[in-house]
């Protein structure tokens, strides 16, 4: 399966250099598996840019651990978890866009004449912007990058928190709302009180955490390295809902690049790190759950790989 290469970064702790690994395979990932939209001004992508970002992101926080200034790990922490969401909720509504609809697309063949006329209609559609929801608009303002303009601060408030990010797919993926209800609700909250006391200094030993005396240095990275492992717990569930397919391995691809025909079944693997990540981590339940309700055939139990 999967080789992964070595960072230039020299981490400390191998906890945060594991989930390090996880974004490395899914920076590759996203990346072969682009999201492509048509919006008033024109073309564009999704792939992996949170994925290298969140890479870099967690260098530092490994960083700031090994100086010991835990306060500003938590922060970064906090930025973590909310790059995270913010792309789950780009993603989400990326993939549901309201351009052509079944029943319109029904009424063409699969000639290639007629596929094209299909897809030339489908991207006027898009382009036009007329079907489109809220926040599908505030979504493209983000992707052209005119979000941060005064003009906009009603769909910053209305669409770009995590909070927001949270209600949204909760609202609008029964698949996510089911995950949350059932698995991560209690985790989500311990989570999310806890990075709001770090970043808003909500008491004295919020800003005291920035030098911690050396006996109490273990259990306070035992603490951190918890809340970043609930964090990627949170994402990576709610992800495999969304789009298991992110998840997917280089096998299939790399085989195919090299001219040999790729194992069987391969196209279906999982990165390896994240399906031993998953199975050490995750309540059998919720895996199981994930595994039943995936919808693309990817393969998340460890038993699968056995013969592999």
């Amino acid at each position: 399966m999967d080789e992964i290469e070595t960072t230039n970064y020299k981490f400390n702790s191998e906890e945060i250099e594991d989930i390090w690994y996880i974004f490395f395979c899914l920076t590759d990932s996203t990346f072969s598996s682009v999201e492509v939209s048509y919006g008033k001004k024109g073309l564009y992508m999704l792939s992996g840019e949170t994925m290298m970002s969140i890479c870099r992101t967690l260098e530092t926080i490994d960083f700031c651990c090994n100086r010991e200034a835990y306060s500003d790990a938590y922060t970064l922490i906090r930025k973590y978890r909310d790059d995270l969401m913010q792309y789950l909720f780009v993603l989400n509504v990326i993939q549901n866009e309201h351009g052509l609809t079944d029943e319109e697309a029904e009424k063409f063949t699969i000639d290639p004449e007629s596929m094209m006329k299909m897809i030339e209609l489908d991207v006027s559609i898009l382009i036009s912007s007329e079907r489109k929801t809220d926040a599908e608009l505030a979504m493209e303002k983000w992707i052209y990058n005119v979000l941060e303009s005064s003009e906009n601060n009603e769909d910053r408030k209305q669409f770009f928190d995590t909070s927001k990010y949270k209600s949204y797919l909760v609202s609008n993926n029964e698949k996510v709302k089911y995950i949350f209800e059932n698995f991560l609700a209690n985790k989500w909250l311990r989570e999310d009180r806890k990075l709001n006391n770090y970043v808003h200094a909500n008491g004295i030993r919020f800003v005291m955490d920035n030098y911690i005396y050396q006996d109490k240095k273990k259990n306070k990275e035992k603490e951190l390295i918890e809340t970043l492992q609930n964090i990627t717990d949170i994402f990576l569930s709610l992800l495999s809902v969304i789009d298991s397919i992110k998840f997917h391995s280089s096998d299939y691809l790399d085989a195919l690049e090299m001219g040999i025909n790729p194992q069987e079944g391969s196209q279906y693997w999982v990165c390896p790190i994240i399906v031993e990540y998953m199975n050490d981590r995750f309540d059998k339940e919720l895996l199981q759950y994930i595994q039943n309700n995936e919808g693309n055939g990817m393969q998340f139990m460890a038993e699968y790989y056995a013969g592999c």
